[in-house]
């Protein structure tokens, strides 16, 4: 809305280049060092600890301002996954879908699919396995668009107000100007959320 009112009015937002680059490597952290899974990891005996440790030590060797291939992405959000999946209750499933194109040439932010992602395991409603959180992506070598669904979590106040997707906008806002759309809607039942880069 303040967008439109400052269109009309003739008036130019300001870009924060420090504050949105602080919110670039503050998202990024998050994922990196993903507080909910860890609270789990602590919490459940469900894994060996070795197992943990290596997935996070692959995350920690990530630098913030280094690209990495969109192989290596999709492998660490599948070890992400998969450990997940071991950790919270039983029921918590997940349905996958990988329809993107060219992804062997493909460079870009790290970790930058994960919030969208982290944000539907620990907010959704995901125990019962009748209601996966189901993640699809496709695109192409200049385009990709992820789409998370979950099950609705009626405790919640807001689908959307966490911190982690907050950082993200930011990170998204600093990365990709005016190249990035991240829609976020829910009915009584499901949540989604669509996330939309111009490589």
């Amino acid at each position: 809305m303040s967008s439109i009112i400052n269109r009309f009015l003739g008036k130019k937002s300001v870009r924060n280049e420090e504050l949105l680059a602080l919110a670039d490597r503050l998202s990024f952290r998050n994922s990196q060092l993903d507080s909910f899974l860890i609270d789990q990891h602590i919490q459940s005996n469900k894994i060996d600890p070795a197992d943990f440790f290596a997935f996070q030590e692959q995350l920690l060797k990530l630098h913030v301002d280094r690209l990495e291939s969109m192989q290596v992405e999709l492998s660490l959000l599948n070890k992400y996954l998969q450990l997940a999946e071991r950790f919270l209750p039983a029921g918590f499933t997940v349905k996958w879908e990988n329809k993107l194109q060219s992804q062997e040439e493909m460079m870009l932010p790290p970790l930058i699919l994960f919030p969208v992602v982290q944000h539907a395991v620990e907010n959704g409603y995901n125990t019962m396995s009748s209601h996966p959180v189901r993640i699809r992506l496709s695109g192409s070598s200049k385009l990709i668009m992820l789409e998370v669904s979950y099950r609705v979590n009626h405790y919640l106040e807001s689908q959307f107000s966490s911190t982690l997707i907050r950082d993200f906008r930011q990170r998204l806002d600093y990365l990709f100007p005016e190249k990035h759309n991240l829609l976020m809607n829910s009915n009584s039942n499901t949540s989604r959320i669509t996330l939309t880069i111009q490589l």
